[in-house]
């Protein structure tokens, strides 16, 4: 069991991941994520929405609504254009509405994610280099649900960035844009601000990346490409129980050598007043990720099997409900389940029979980058 010092240490560490991007793809990282998530869900799982609710200025009421009718849209009225016909009232986290369309060279780890993030509901793409434990460097762009404020910078000294100069930036999205800044950057910092919708604001935020990072915020953000599509995925999921809904979901991609990329899609129990803490406090993930032979046990992405799953190494585990499972090596990627007892008893090895992977998984890539 975890004592309160860890979970509080935790909790922090979870909060401040959910205001900055990450530092590199690690996948292994990635896949545990759930697992971190859904043991301190049971303990401070709604106690960590709500101050991470509270640090990114976000109060917004019916986040996910399960059945809600696609936007309109024609992607031939909006080539070109830096926005949205209207701002997002909810996320739908199983579609992409922006992509890169121009990126300076030097950022190969790519991330999308969805829906309802630690920080809230909303909508992050990054673009980034992987320096080893150094400082990030790339590109980010948030989008904002109706009405809500983008939030300052968490510093990695922990102090609060205070706001400074506010000055006129470029055209977007027909209307004017602005270029905030903030106290405490480590490494030249760009922040631009504009709506991409009424009502709806986009932040994107460049540090450390290019000889000017005002010039390469506005290229990197007239080049943007949003739309309202289905996002593509390695594999699709049946046999879901009707009483979940999709939450949230995270794809990232290094397009260095060797490539390696991570998909996740997490459900939670419908909920009838929509309370993030609870949707948060126990969730169902599925996540696929790139195979890979890793020999060296001293290796975070080591197979260390302890059961087969139709004639695939495996390793299972669980306690008190919650179900573990990682199969490894299916026609070249891993799938991982991990149930926080929203599945009946063995509903992981229930469930993988039903993931169905695309065509030749192992090439397959994550379309963020256009």
């Amino acid at each position: 069991m975890l004592d309160e010092r860890q979970i509080g240490d935790l909790m922090l560490t979870e909060i401040e991941s959910a205001e900055r991007p990450s530092v590199v793809l690690d996948v292994e990282r990635a896949m545990t994520t759930a697992r971190r998530q859904r043991r301190l869900a049971h303990g401070a799982g709604a106690a960590l929405l709500a101050v991470a609710l509270t640090v990114g200025g976000l109060t917004v009421p019916h986040l996910l609504t399960p059945d809600r009718a696609p936007a309109p849209f024609d992607a031939a009225t909006l080539a070109g254009q830096t926005g949205l016909p209207a701002a997002l009232t909810t996320i739908d986290p199983q579609r992409v509405y922006v992509r890169f369309g121009w990126l300076p060279d030097g950022l190969p780890k790519l991330q999308y994610q969805a829906g309802l993030l630690l920080s809230g509901s909303g909508v992050y793409l990054s673009a980034s280099t992987a320096p080893g434990g150094g400082q990030w460097k790339g590109v980010a762009i948030t989008l904002y649900p109706r009405g809500v404020q983008p939030s300052a910078p968490q510093r990695d000294s922990g102090e609060a960035a205070r706001p400074g100069e506010t000055t006129p930036g470029p055209q977007l999205n027909g209307g004017a844009s602005s270029f905030a800044s903030y106290s405490g950057a480590e490494q030249p910092e760009a922040i631009l601000r504009w709506r991409y919708a009424p009502d709806g604001w986009a932040q994107l935020r460049v540090v450390g990346v290019g000889a000017d990072v005002r010039s390469t915020a506005t290229r990197v953000a007239r080049a943007l490409r949003f739309a309202d599509d289905p996002i593509p995925m390695p594999a699709a999921v049946a046999g879901v129980p009707a009483a979940l809904q999709v939450i949230a979901v995270d794809v990232q991609e290094s397009l260095d050598e060797p490539k390696v990329w991570y998909a996740s899609t997490t459900w939670s129990p419908k909920s009838i007043t929509d309370d993030p803490g609870q949707q948060r406090a126990r969730t169902m993930t599925v996540s696929i990720s790139r195979y890979r032979n890793i020999t060296d046990s001293a290796d975070n992405e080591y197979v260390d099997p302890n059961t087969t799953v139709d004639g695939h190494p495996a390793r299972f585990g669980g306690e008190n409900g919650n179900e573990s499972l990682t199969v490894y090596d299916v026609d070249g990627a891993n799938v991982s389940i991990d149930d926080s007892a929203l599945l009946p008893s063995g509903g992981t090895r229930a469930l993988f029979p039903a993931v169905t992977l695309v065509a030749d998984p192992a090439n397959w890539h994550t379309h963020l980058h256009r």
